[in-house]
């Protein structure tokens, strides 16, 4: 705990959750943090389990990932430390994003098709490297290496698996 783990996932949900209370009284909200790549993706992926009941399913799950955090250009390969680069950019985002996500979960678990077990397979399944899915920094690189010729995606694994609901 003394990285303050606990106190920044309990900040993103409290933003999160003040989003989704702005958009529910009919106000139009801007999101930007500081970069754009890690807290943005969290909070607004995060606004919308709030909201729509539909994100928590395993395949509204998957649509919200590929849109706000793959289509927007979270940078997987830069974040997770998959190629060598700056080690200052490696920040475990996807996974706090995936302990809110489990933390909601806990709070509503009627709430949601899938379980701890769905969230911590996808966080193996991203950092297993081995479905192309979650490779590269953005879309623009995952097309120039090919990615999707090359590797499955990883989301129907998901999709036939009992044991995450």
């Amino acid at each position: 705990e003394s990285c303050g783990w606990m106190k920044h996932v309990r900040a993103v949900l409290d933003t999160a959750a003040n989003i989704a209370k702005y958009l529910e009284s009919g106000s139009s909200v801007i999101v930007h943090c500081s970069d754009g790549w890690d807290r943005t993706a969290q909070t607004c992926s995060l606004a919308q389990l709030y909201l729509d009941p539909y994100y928590r399913t395993i395949s509204g799950f998957a649509k919200l990932v590929e849109k706000e955090w793959l289509a927007f250009g979270h940078k997987f390969s830069d974040r997770n430390g998959f190629l060598r680069g700056e080690s200052k950019e490696v920040s475990p985002i996807f996974l706090q994003f995936l302990e809110c996500v489990r933390a909601m979960a806990d709070a509503y678990p009627t709430a949601f098709e899938f379980n701890e077990l769905f969230l911590v397979h996808l966080h193996d399944a991203m950092l297993s490297c081995d479905r192309g899915t979650f490779l590269a920094n953005c879309e623009r690189e995952r097309m120039e290496h090919s990615v999707f010729l090359k590797t499955e995606s990883v989301w129907p694994h998901f999709f036939t698996r009992a044991e995450y609901r």
